[in-house]
């Protein structure tokens, strides 16, 4: 990896960027396919990885071996989706089996649980960066479309989309971190 490259990322540039993109994203992706075994999800495991990259493009240390970093988030990222693919499953299955069991929306959480969720889903939209939180407020609490939402915050469908994706993993994570199972039984609702 060319030192300049980084360092030019480091301090911004979106077209160092594109290069490290462009140079990495087939090997990423393929190492990454060998995890997952599905081209869709794994598209959008490489789309985090980058994603990560830019986020943190301040702190890379350029004196270590990027390859080797670039590859090893690029695990870590795919083994982290894969366990809350398998927590997913099982929340999914005890929603199943409680539907199975002729249980209702309503039985599933009771008053107390539901205001426990409602505060704690608050506090998770809290902890969003404002454009996340904006994303996510204008299209889920809201009701607004992609399009009109991406033209309230004056930014593109696409940047709104992703904006909306961060937020919602963020919240699912924030739910997953300090909730019960009956909040989990909830983040379905999240998709």
């Amino acid at each position: 990896m060319n030192e300049v490259l980084l360092q030019q990322l480091a301090l911004g540039s979106r077209e160092a960027f594109t290069a490290i993109y462009q140079q990495y994203h087939n090997g990423i992706y393929n190492y990454l396919l060998k995890f997952t075994r599905n081209p869709a999800q794994t598209e959008d495991l490489v789309h985090d990885v980058f994603l990560k990259i830019w986020e943190i493009r301040e702190q890379l240390d350029i004196k270590k071996s990027f390859d080797a970093y670039l590859y090893r988030l690029a695990r870590n990222t795919a083994l982290t989706q894969l366990n809350r693919i398998a927590l997913y499953d099982t929340i999914r299955d005890e929603i199943m089996h409680r539907l199975s069991l002729g249980l209702n929306d309503h039985s599933l959480m009771n008053e107390v649980e539901s205001r426990q969720y409602e505060q704690l889903l608050q506090k998770a939209i809290d902890s969003l960066p404002p454009q996340r939180r904006e994303a996510f407020i204008l299209c889920r609490q809201q009701g607004k479309s992609y399009e009109e939402a991406a033209a309230l915050m004056n930014i593109s469908r696409n940047t709104f989309k992703q904006h909306l994706s961060l937020a919602v993993k963020s919240i699912r994570d924030y739910l997953l971190e300090n909730g019960s199972i009956s909040l989990l039984v909830l983040l379905v609702s999240l998709k």
